[in-house]
């Protein structure tokens, strides 16, 4: 089992809005999940073989001098995790220089991936003032995870993670990884129509979770469903958390819950859901040598 989707960063750069948002969900001892025994720790429990841990920029001021903190921070940790963690950098797009320094966290540094998160970050990702970093990372046919959909915390703006914006993202680089974290939840239709249309593009699973515990499994059973009846295939469909704001073992028992249910009333098959869970993701790896 591969998690393609979880984060690391130094405690103390957490801002302020997630230190609350760390509270209302009673999570402790955060410095210890922000760290490689943390989540190795984690991932055992879960029954997790390997992880890709993705830097993140938390606020849109950033600079990629402030970013680098976050970019050595991951690479430090996943140096210590004998191979189970894999490390994908962050940048601001938008900043003078980007794409020279993209391509040193790749080529010098050794990440193997990028992470860009519209949302915290702002920007609309059919900018076409991001198209050289794209250029660069089809060239190195490396994938981009890119946040989609809504998070739902102040102060936080939604409107830039909308699935749409990355059907202009893919028709113009038809050969560039995209991951959808989160599946553009709750915009279920839309990364429907996305994955029937583009081969190119995939989706992981992580933090489609309900919150009423009565119906934890209904949102990823709903997104199951869609993709499968409109794309036909849930195959780019990707196992991941968002550790550490969900746990690992929660998004694998949640999806336990889904093969508990009576399969033959919903869309896809129980061996759908295992490859979502065991093998979408490691064949996606595989593709593009991430290990």
């Amino acid at each position: 089992m591969i998690d393609i989707h979880t984060h690391l960063w130094p405690a103390e750069k957490t801002p302020s809005y997630l230190k609350d948002y760390f509270n209302i969900r009673n999570r402790e001892s955060m410095t210890h999940k922000l760290s490689c025994e943390g989540i190795l720790n984690s991932m055992d429990e879960a029954g997790i073989e390997k992880s890709v841990v993705s830097a993140i920029s938390f606020l849109p001021e950033w600079t990629n001098k402030d970013i680098m903190v976050i970019n050595n921070y991951v690479l430090k940790q996943c140096s210590l995790s004998g191979e189970r963690l894999i490390p994908f950098c962050t940048i601001d797009p938008l900043e003078k220089d980007s794409e020279n320094e993209l391509r040193s966290l790749i080529e010098d540094y050794g990440f193997k991936g990028l992470k860009l998160h519209c949302n915290m970050q702002e920007f609309y990702p059919n900018n076409k003032n991001i198209y050289p970093i794209y250029k660069i990372m089809e060239n190195y046919q490396k994938p981009i995870l890119f946040h989609s959909g809504g998070i739902g915390v102040n102060p936080i703006k939604d409107k830039f993670g909308q699935p749409i914006y990355f059907d202009d993202v893919a028709c113009d680089f038809p050969n560039l990884p995209i991951i959808l974290g989160h599946a553009g939840r709750i915009w279920y239709n839309e990364t429907a129509m996305l994955l029937r249309k583009h081969k190119n593009i995939y989706a992981d699973i992580s933090t489609n979770i309900g919150r009423a515990k009565q119906y934890k499994e209904i949102p990823l059973q709903k997104l199951l469903n869609i993709i499968k009846v409109w794309g036909g295939s849930t195959k780019n469909l990707l196992f991941g958390s968002d550790y550490p704001f969900y746990d690992q073992n929660e998004t694998v028992k949640t999806m336990h819950l889904l093969i508990a249910e009576k399969l033959e009333s919903m869309s896809f098959t129980l061996d759908e859901v295992d490859n979502v869970l065991n093998q979408n993701a490691e064949v996606f790896c595989k593709k593009y040598k991430l290990f």
